[in-house]
């Protein structure tokens, strides 16, 4: 009886067995995508912080972002402008990393102004560390944005990946997503909790159009030499290293200002303006008060490095206009001219008390390699703790002949006096009447 039973048994398993599929070959599994309030959300979540920029620790906040765990030996990432005020002004402020109620110390250890990244260190060992995505995710595809929305909750915002989006030496992830203030520096992740970049920025003009620093970028801070920035003592190696950037970015800029041009052709008057890395808009207003038409071209790169919480430089605006008229005589469109630029002053950088020198301002007259005079007019300031980085703003317009006049207006922030003197000068020479 029992030999029955097992041999029954046995029938059993075999007919089980005949019924089972072919045999898998087993790959790599491959991540599941990412439902909110799922493990790997949480996993996320659980690594992001608050930085808080303050006198001491129970003090107010001067300045605020989040920041993510990237090694569980204390090391997280967030945005350099989030710190930028305990940088530049270690004597007054200090960095703390908020763990609940309790406000830990923190330092900065590495940085990319030009990116707007920052590597903290706490002392403190973390349970877990953020993973990065293998791949960007494709156009359309869901991500998702944490960080502290107004000093708010902690908050997953969802949105959608709209792809990499290159300006000169600089690279932002396109987002489609509503970012608030205090997001800056948390991760944006992808469907299956990957960190693909870091939050930075939304256009304030629009209703949801964000950026992150992408995660390569972040990838790269973590591979720098560490060393120490947050104390008053570091500020020599800070200055230096900052400076370093700058330098960094304005000779890559410049040798892209003064590679392949294209043209510009406004109203019988033709000038260069880079190949690449240039948005332009196009515009024509006819005045009946100053009897005077004025065609515009404006030119400006995309991107910029934000050396400082309140400053952006290492960036460029372009404007080029063509003045016509058939109503006015010679002397009336000369005397017009003349009014157009009387209080010629910075429109892009303006001066910053203890940041930047005063504006030093010249006019001249400047003849071109097309024989063509123009009344220049520019201005010029030097960042205080960086040598060789100035702003450098100038106005050239032509002497109005026949009715006709081209102005051409320019800023470069962030550049050494010898590559903003070549770049001007090459602008200028470009200028001649459109024809052979």
């Amino acid at each position: 009886m029992k030999d029955m039973k097992l041999a029954q048994r046995v029938q059993q398993l075999l007919l089980t067995l005949l019924l089972l599929p072919s045999p898998t070959v087993w790959a790599d599994p491959v991540p599941l995508p990412l439902p909110s309030g799922s493990r790997q959300m949480a996993a996320v979540f659980a690594q992001v912080y608050q930085i808080k920029t303050a006198t001491d620790a129970n003090a107010p906040k001067a300045a605020y972002g989040s920041c993510f765990v990237v090694d569980q030996s204390g090391l997280l990432v967030t945005n350099y402008h989030v710190v930028a005020y305990a940088l530049q002004d270690p004597e007054k402020y200090n960095l703390y990393l908020m763990d609940g109620d309790h406000a830990l110390p923190a330092a900065v250890v590495a940085f990319d102004a030009i990116n707007d990244l920052a590597l903290l260190k706490v002392s403190k060992t973390f349970p877990k560390s953020v993973s990065f995505a293998r791949e960007m995710p494709e156009s359309g595809a869901k991500i998702y944005s944490i960080g502290w929305p107004e000093d708010l909750n902690k908050s997953v915002i969802e949105g959608n990946f709209n792809g990499l989006m290159t300006a000169g030496p600089y690279q932002k992830l396109q987002m489609s997503i509503p970012l608030n203030p205090g997001m800056s520096g948390g991760p944006t992740i992808d469907e299956y909790g990957g960190v693909i970049g870091v939050n930075v920025s939304l256009r304030s003009d629009s209703q949801s159009l964000a950026f992150a620093v992408p995660a390569a970028l972040v990838k790269a801070l973590l591979k720098k030499t560490r060393g120490s920035y947050s104390h008053q003592d570091d500020q020599d190696a800070f200055a230096e290293e900052v400076r370093s950037q700058l330098e960094v970015v304005q000779e890559k800029l410049t040798r892209l200002l003064r590679g392949p041009t294209s043209s510009v052709t406004l109203g019988g008057w033709h000038a260069d303006k880079p190949a690449q890395m240039v948005q332009c808009w196009h515009g024509d207003e006819a005045s009946a008060q100053t009897m005077v038409t004025v065609i515009t071209e404006h030119c400006y790169l995309p991107g910029s490095a934000p050396v400082r919480a309140d400053t952006d430089t290492g960036t460029f605006h372009l404007r080029y206009q063509a003045i016509s008229t058939t109503r006015l005589n010679a002397w009336q469109f000369l005397h017009q001219i003349n009014s157009m630029i009387p209080n010629f002053g910075f429109q892009y950088a303006e001066p910053a008390a203890g940041f930047t020198t005063k504006l030093n301002c010249s006019e001249t007259e400047f003849l071109n390699t097309h024989k063509i005079r123009m009344r220049v007019q520019y201005c010029v300031n030097a960042y205080v703790q960086y040598a060789e980085a100035y702003n450098i703003e100038f106005s050239a317009i032509t002497l109005p002949k026949d009715g006709q006049a081209m102005q051409l207006s320019a800023s470069f922030l962030g550049f050494s006096a010898r590559n903003g003197a070549a770049i001007m000068r090459s602008l200028l020479n470009s200028i001649k009447p459109e024809g052979p």
